[in-house]
């Protein structure tokens, strides 16, 4: 067995490892009281090549460490340990923390609904009703009982439980940089990947950062959601070759792709990319996830541009994570940032090997390309009923073996909010308003939450969101990034919409089918499969219990996103209404042959048994 790298800590003694190209390590050790400083030389092992060690006895919990390093005569001092497990004011800590973490409610994955939320956007308005000290950080989020004033609107997480999802996602909350704001940041330029951001903890303890964290994670097991975390493992925050914080000062060609010139690759357009593909790298990426789960209980992750994290690593990760529970969420962005050296982990690479990507062709032809701004989709235009298939059917004819590996989104973090890029795509001109814009959000909700595959919201997409038409808001502030809950009262009957599809989706299992046999059998469209004449700018399709465990015999989703009313084919009946322009429950409907549906409507029907 390799030996385990970074602090093993025990009362009596530490053992402290770490990785690095050099001709010398030194150890340096401060007491947080007196600042008194050890300073101690570490041994290479000799049939570990790299790696350097010592064992110290005595109870170093509280120490703050860093390493000295030799090469090239040159010193390299202050550098952090990239295992570290505690970092706050740029200095990594011996920590030690035994709280126990409440076990994760049981979840098959093709059940899941992720919910995605950036901790301080969530609960930093006043408007969320958190008691001011937690706003923001992780005890705001783990608050229960948080009201907008005034008010019987949930906010926060009882928010989330209302809504009915079942994951939440959260933003990076692994200690990063913040090199553009002084106080925000998303998270995306990771330093310290195994430490938790210091700046989402409330108390002034030096272990609060862990304490707290695992106090938000039991707290959402307990309310009956999974967690998992949006890592970053394709670039970190260092820059070569003068700012030198942990691996690119320890060890850079082990850690990083470089060209024949010297210069990093910058597949991530942040500066650098993380060689996941050496033995080190691999190591780092798999350790530090079963890290997570392990000391933090959480259920899985979304690899920011995970098109970068080379196919093996890949594998190794979802193996050795589904080692430790079969039902670890593991999924992430197919894509790259620019050029890189490897072989893209993109859609359909991640066929049968157990994780799962983001479904672009679901996002661009419901939203339109995502690089172009002004270019309406199927909800604002009634275009792309074909791209959209792909989603509709969780990828199984297209990039995927099972709809679990499809995540389809309408909204993420990245790129407008869904309600400001419609705004975009349905300009004064086109005398589209408020109204209708709101239906197509809701038409957008009923075709999320009946296609095969994994559905994911961004949090304020179920109340129509806006960034004020701002676009990647990563280094933009409060102002314009916080949740601002009284749009959650302006805006009701989205959100009211949104939990009922929701709940119809958890209520009936022939909107989540596991296999592609299922979902080849049970979807068909109304068009291609069914030889019905549907009229321009409108989709259908029928999704029949294949499972015999539904309450429903058959259903028909139906989408009418252009701009005039429409006269919709329906296979033979009777049909009954489950919702239709964001409204639930309406009852049997007159017709059999067909019903009409206005612009910009979306209906769910039904047969019963």
């Amino acid at each position: 067995m390799p030996t385990p790298l970074g602090v093993q800590y025990l009362p009596q003694a530490s053992t402290f490892s770490l990785f690095a190209e050099c001709d010398a390590v030194r150890l340096r050790l401060v007491h947080p009281g007196s600042h008194l400083l050890h300073t101690h030389a570490m041994r290479p092992i000799r049939n570990e090549p790299g790696v350097w060690t010592i064992t110290l006895e005595g109870d170093w919990r509280g120490w703050s460490y860093s390493y000295e390093i030799d090469r090239d005569q040159r010193t390299l001092a202050g550098v952090l340990d990239p295992w570290a497990k505690l970092v706050r004011e740029r200095r990594a800590f011996v920590a030690h923390d035994t709280t126990p973490i409440t076990p994760a409610p049981k979840l098959d994955p093709a059940e899941a609904i992720i919910y995605e939320l950036h901790l301080r956007d969530f609960t930093r308005d006043p408007s969320s009703g958190v008691r001011p000290d937690w706003r923001g950080r992780f005890l705001g989020l783990a608050q229960s009982g948080t009201r907008l004033e005034g008010t019987t609107y949930s906010t926060g997480l009882d928010h989330i439980v209302e809504l009915g999802v079942n994951v939440v996602q959260l933003m990076p909350v692994h200690s990063f940089n913040l090199p553009y704001h002084p106080e925000y940041e998303w998270g995306y330029m990771p330093h310290d990947l195994n430490a938790p951001h210091a700046g989402y903890a409330a108390g002034v303890e030096l272990e609060a950062p862990i304490r707290e964290f695992k106090r938000l994670v039991s707290t959402l097991h307990e309310a009956g959601l999974r967690v998992t975390l949006d890592v970053v493992y394709n670039h970190t925050a260092e820059k070569w070759p003068n700012r030198l914080r942990s691996f690119m000062a320890l060890a850079p060609k082990h850690y990083y792709r470089f060209r024949e010139d010297g210069t990093p690759w910058d597949g991530s357009n942040c500066g650098n990319e993380f060689r996941s593909e050496s033995v080190q790298g691999r190591r780092f990426i798999v350790e530090s996830c079963k890290y997570w789960v392990t000391e933090y209980g959480v259920d899985g992750f979304r690899f920011d541009l995970m098109g970068l994290i080379d196919r093996e690593t890949m594998e190794t990760v979802t193996r050795e994570l589904h080692a430790i529970d079969p039902s670890i969420l593991v999924y992430g962005e197919p894509w790259a940032g620019g050029p890189t050296p490897i072989v893209v982990d993109g859609k359909g690479m991640q066929r049968g090997r157990g994780w799962g990507a983001f479904n672009d062709d679901f996002r661009d032809g419901f939203r339109g390309e995502v690089f172009k701004p002004r270019e309406p989709g199927f909800l604002a235009a009634g275009r792309n009923a074909e791209r959209c298939k792909s989603g509709i059917l969780g990828g199984v004819t297209t990039w995927t073996d099972a709809p679990t590996e499809c995540i389809n989104y309408l909204e993420c973090h990245d790129n407008h909010t869904l309600a400001d890029r419609l705004a975009i795509t349905t300009p004064p001109e086109t005398k589209v308003g408020f109204r209708q814009r709101m239906e197509m959000n809701l038409m957008g909700a009923v075709a999320l939450f009946t296609s095969q595959g994994v559905p994911f919201i961004h949090s304020g997409q179920e109340f129509g969101r806006s960034k004020d038409g701002e676009d990647n808001t990563y280094n933009l502030g409060d102002q314009v990034n916080n949740i601002r809950w009284h749009d959650k009262a302006d805006r009701h009957a989205i959100f009211a919409f949104y939990r009922a599809m929701i709940a119809m989706r958890r209520e009936h299992p022939m909107f989540r089918l596991a296999t592609k046999e299922e979902v080849l059998k049970a979807v068909k469209f109304l068009d291609s499969d069914l030889g019905l004449l549907m009229p321009a700018g409108t989709l259908g399709w029928m999704v029949s219990d294949v499972t015999g465990k539904d309450p429903w015999a058959a259903a028909i989703i139906i989408l009418n996103g252009g701009h005039e009313s429409r006269n919709i084919p329906l296979p033979t009946g009777p049909w009954h209404v489950a919702a239709i322009d964001g409204r639930t429950n309406e009852g049997k409907i007159d017709a059999a042959e067909s019903i009409e549906l206005q612009a910009h409507w979306g209906a769910v029907l039904y047969r019963g048994r």
